[in-house]
């Protein structure tokens, strides 16, 4: 008896495949695509007792980005304009994305979110967190009292 291997192909492969073939028997269509993984994407660290969250956004300026925070939800959004450059354009592939996107991440409960900080430099935005001072409970004595009797 032989084995042989299960061959498992991924949906957008077989996208792509579809769109080679189309490419064969229609060579002058225009392919517009969408990029793979287009969500926002993070780094979250902490460096000096401060959580950071930094958001790669290129192409855009600090105007174009809003940072908010509710009920210990961060949320960093955008838009992206379209490039006047394509305006009349044949377009063949299209990857640069455009339009809003919004990416919200849950913040830990020992940062102080009111004081947070953002600033913008070379296409990152970046909001930074204090870490909240841990008070350690203080003990507390309690006198201990004869009970009165009868």
């Amino acid at each position: 008896m032989t084995i042989r291997p299960i061959s498992v192909t991924h949906p957008l492969h077989e996208m792509e495949r579809f769109d080679r073939l189309s490419d064969a028997f229609f060579p002058t269509r225009s392919r517009v695509s969408v990029p793979q993984g287009s969500s926002l994407p993070l780094d979250v660290f902490e460096k000096d007792g401060r959580v950071v969250v930094r958001a790669s956004m290129p192409g855009l300026k600090p105007e174009d980005v809003e940072v908010s925070i509710d009920d210990r939800v961060l949320t960093v959004s955008g838009t992206l304009g379209f490039d006047e450059e394509h305006k009349d354009a044949r377009v063949f592939v299209r990857e640069i994305a455009t339009g809003s996107f919004s990416r919200s991440i849950r913040l830990p409960d020992d940062v102080d979110t009111d004081k947070a900080e953002a600033t913008f430099e070379n296409g990152m935005v970046s909001v930074t967190f204090p870490r909240l001072v841990e008070t350690k409970p203080t003990p507390v004595r309690v006198p201990v009292k004869p009970v009165s009797g009868p």
